[in-house]
């Protein structure tokens, strides 16, 4: 878990966010599709 680094409100500082690590190649179909958005 992290938090967030910007100050938008308050106790915003402690929202939690996750990072997931994913194989390369679910990587580039989901960077992919949001370039065709």
């Amino acid at each position: 878990y992290g938090q967030c680094s910007e100050i938008c409100g308050i106790n915003h500082g402690f929202m939690p966010i996750v990072v997931e690590a994913i194989p390369l190649k679910n990587y580039i179909t989901w960077v992919s599709n949001k370039i065709s958005e």
